[in-house]
């Protein structure tokens, strides 16, 4: 009988760590989020940034997509610009998983208002310009990463003090148009500064006569 119970509860052990192990594993399972893809606008203009943003995964994002021209294809959010009507899926992938969002590209309304250039790359410390067209002629801009102290005029100029993914965003007659920055971390590289060199007397071989 002894032996009996002895077999029991080795089997009883034996039971409760694969369980263990078994709950471990669907607690693993579990921490794994699904990717997901969602863009900022329903439809965007023809040459006008569409922002992509991810969420999910282990927070690292890979983004592609057919007749696409890939400039910073990492982070959790992507802008990306389209000449032609049509609608357009864009893919992002993380940990194995991946979602796709379709860019809608439609043509630009008479009087839309436009924010150009669309998406540009500029390296840590660089000045990033920005212009606007269309609207009413009278401009607002703003920004999450500035603070701007003259944000009007159909121009806008700024640097920044980090890298990473940056928006800046033009409003005019009710009607706004974002423009995305690739802000690349490192420093601007400065030409080296070179002296000029003056000729010196030429050399004739000579010297005091013996």
């Amino acid at each position: 009988m002894k032996t009996n119970q002895k077999y029991l509860f080795v089997s009883f052990v034996a039971a409760v760590a694969v369980a263990g192990m078994s709950l471990a594993a669907i607690g693993s399972a579990q921490t794994v989020v699904p990717v997901t893809c969602s863009v900022n606008s329903s439809s965007v203009n023809v040459d006008q940034a569409a922002i992509l943003t991810a969420t999910g995964g282990n927070g690292t994002y890979s983004w592609s997509g057919p007749n696409l021209s890939v400039t910073n294809s990492t982070g959790s959010q992507f802008a990306v610009t389209y000449p032609s009507v049509g609608t357009y899926p864009i893919t992002v992938s993380s940990e194995g998983l991946s979602a796709t969002c379709n860019v809608n590209v439609v043509t630009a309304p008479v009087g839309s208002l436009s924010c150009s250039p669309a998406v540009q790359n500029v390296t840590l410390g660089q000045v990033a310009s920005v212009s606007a067209s269309g609207g009413n002629g009278s401009y607002t801009w703003s920004s999450p990463d500035l603070t701007i102290s003259n944000p009007t005029g159909s121009g806008f100029s700024a640097d920044y003090a980090s890298s990473g993914f940056k928006t800046l965003t033009v409003s005019s007659a009710g009607l706004t148009a974002t423009c995305a920055v690739n802000v690349i971390a490192g420093t601007v590289t400065t030409p080296p500064v070179t002296t000029p060199v003056t000729p010196g007397l030429p050399d004739t071989g000579g010297g005091y006569g013996q």
